[in-house]
């Protein structure tokens, strides 16, 4: 893949993100606004719940998945390993689901500390099995980079919720409604991504002829799971047990706002480790180096600006997409977003360790985070509420970062472009001060200090000096398209 396709592919994604994200503003208050934050709390309960045991019954597969099959140009082999893998989490997401049906009841009970909640758990238990199968489905695209399918199922999916699940809301079913437009969604999702691949490879009954060898790959992975829900998500039910469901329901909607910052790595590491997994089978070492140190710095320089735009609009953002129950949580916003920063940076040099197949570094220092993430929180969440959740948040991806990091440049030395880094925090700066003048009470003076915002951080950027001959002309050849004249030439 050369470096123009890898940079279209990547800008495709991000296009993808950016309108993803902005179904996310339309979803979160009608939601919020709808079911109050006690039932949203109890929905983000669901869904992380269901996201751990999704994780585990995936046993690490979607991994070997990449890992495996990147550079696999032999069409057998493809087709066995597809569906040996499919047929696999199928069954384990089937069992999962059926456990979680099963004790649902005492989850809801101690877990939620609701009983009446066990019919919405039940109900929520189908969505280990859709999770597991869209999304081994959905790899599919994304290990033979075809970008545009994957991101045309992305858009369909997010937009698909959104449309449903308002449409549920509006005849009356609530909770239940949530529930069942995302079950229907996805699993039409996983039905067309299926077709589709069936259609370009064939079908095959599996014989599990590489299951094994795939296993050997990712199941020292899988704790890694359980471990990396314990530091991003266990801090709800600490907040549960400790503040109850309404509290739960706020945090949860600042962070789902916070948490946008991690929707800029993504596009990164949807087409970043397929590719250097391909390099470094090749021995192409410089490359993967040069691939790894560029999307640290446009990761950093796109991260950044958002980290303090979504500071200077956090109290703006939850007055306008929720309602006044909501607000209180406007101060845990920042942190999420510094936090989302900082887990970032472990996406991209964690690569290193898939790379080499030495996964104990990664499982040491997701134990480190998860272990700090609940001693800070049995900490500070009693004494300070909800503020002290995302603190420990933040401590937690911090040590991820730094340990990650160092582990990583044993083995890559990058170019960390810190002159870049210290223009991009410069212009942000001046693009927080900007925006923070702004008085706004709608969602269209939301999006025009978004607009404005972004406007004078590009403006100062240029400036100073923080972009690259290339990227200006990238720049004024994609937003200022124009002909060249006969005589350029």
């Amino acid at each position: 893949m050369s470096y123009q396709k890898f940079a279209r592919d990547v800008g495709f994604i991000g296009t993808v993100q950016i309108l993803t994200s902005l179904s996310t503003f339309f979803l979160l208050p009608i939601i919020t606004k709808t079911l109050g934050a006690y039932d949203y709390g109890l929905w983000a309960q669901i869904n992380i719940t269901v996201s751990l045991i999704s994780s585990l019954a995936l046993m690490g597969l979607s991994m070997s998945f990449v890992r495996f099959l990147s550079s696999e140009t032999d069409t057998k082999k493809i087709r066995e390993a597809v569906y040996s893998i499919l047929f696999f989490v199928m069954v384990s997401g089937f069992l999962a689901s059926f456990v979680l049906y099963m004790f649902a009841e005492p989850l809801a009970t101690f877990g939620f500390k609701d009983p009446a909640a066990t019919y919405f758990v039940k109900a929520g238990s189908l969505l280990i099995l859709v999770n597991v199968i869209e999304s081994i489905s959905l790899f599919y695209f994304r290990v033979f980079r075809q970008i545009e399918k994957f991101s045309y199922f992305t858009l369909f999916e997010t937009f698909g919720k959104l449309l449903f699940i308002l449409i549920f809301l509006k005849m009356g079913y609530g909770l239940l409604g949530v529930i069942t437009a995302t079950l229907m969604v996805q699993g039409l999702i996983f039905s067309i991504t299926l077709i589709t691949i069936i259609s370009q490879i064939g079908f095959v009954i599996p014989r599990f002829t590489y299951i094994r060898e795939y296993l050997q790959f990712s199941l020292p992975l899988t704790p890694n799971a359980l471990i990396r829900w314990v530091t991003e998500s266990s801090d709800r039910y600490m907040v549960t047990y400790f503040l109850g469901l309404g509290s739960v329901g706020v945090y949860s909607a600042a962070c789902s706002i916070g948490n946008l910052i991690q929707l800029f790595v993504s596009p990164l590491q949807l087409i970043l480790f397929p590719e250097l997994s391909k390099l470094f089978d090749q021995n192409r070492m410089d490359e993967v180096r040069i691939y790894m140190s560029h999307s640290l710095r446009y990761f950093l320089i796109i991260a950044i600006p958002a980290v303090f735009g979504l500071s200077a609009l956090a109290k703006p953002l939850l007055g306008v997409l929720t309602t006044q129950d909501f607000i209180s949580g406007w101060f845990v916003i920042p942190i999420i977003a510094f936090a989302g920063l900082m887990a970032g940076i472990f996406q991209i040099f964690v690569n290193t360790m898939f790379l080499i197949k030495e996964t104990r570094p990664a499982t040491y220092i997701n134990i480190v985070a998860a272990v700090s993430n609940v001693l800070i929180n049995l900490i500070l969440i009693p004494s300070v509420g909800i503020i002290g959740a995302a603190i420990s948040t933040l401590v937690s991806y911090f040590l991820m970062a730094m340990f990650c990091v160092r582990t990583s440049l044993k083995h890559f030395k990058l170019d960390f472009f810190y002159l870049d880094i210290a223009k991009s925090i410069l212009s942000s700066m001046a693009m927080y001060f900007f925006v923070s003048s702004f008085a706004i009470s709608g969602i269209l003076e939301l999006f025009e200090a978004v607009g404005a915002g972004t406007f004078i951080y590009l403006v100062v950027m240029f400036l100073i000096g923080g972009f690259t001959n290339h990227e200006m002309s990238l720049i004024k050849r994609y937003l200022f398209k124009s002909e060249a004249s006969p005589n350029s030439k």
